[in-house]
């Protein structure tokens, strides 16, 4: 039990850092793309900048869930998901340095950022359970 809890959350973390080897060349591309969007008001500069900023790293994180649900030994994969989502919030939260001190809009910015990481990877996660089990109940279907 205690091995298969430690594997699992070592699958977790590993595939949580191996993220960030494919999601940073993926976001240098992305950027060249997305450099010159002009976002004006305060709505749009603090909740849209940081959703459309932070796109390939969702999709990755997407990945990410997929695979923890995936390469998990476990009757319910979608739970382990829930750590590499916390790693995303937690260091999405403090990875943010600042030229100057940061305003409240600043502060919002930063965890819709990390909270969209997190929910991306869930939601990897979560689909790739709804497809496993959809695809096992076709499987055991017998016609009649």
């Amino acid at each position: 039990m205690v091995k298969s809890i430690l594997r699992n959350l070592f699958i977790g973390f590993g595939v949580y850092q191996l993220s960030w080897w494919i999601a940073y060349p993926l976001a240098r591309v992305y950027d060249k793309f997305a450099d010159r969007i002009i976002y004006r008001g305060d709505f749009a500069g603090t909740v849209l900048m940081p959703l459309v900023r932070t796109i390939p790293y969702a999709l990755v994180a997407v990945g990410v869930g997929a695979c923890v649900a995936w390469l998990v030994d476990s009757e319910r994969p979608f739970r382990w998901a829930i750590f590499p989502a916390a790693l995303y919030m937690y260091f999405g939260t403090i990875s943010y340095t600042w030229g100057r001190p940061p305003l409240f809009l600043d502060r919002v910015a930063q965890i819709v950022d990390a909270t969209f990481l997190g929910v991306a990877c869930l939601v990897g996660a979560l689909i790739f359970v709804r497809r496993q089990a959809t695809s096992t109940q076709t499987l055991h279907v017998t016609p009649g």
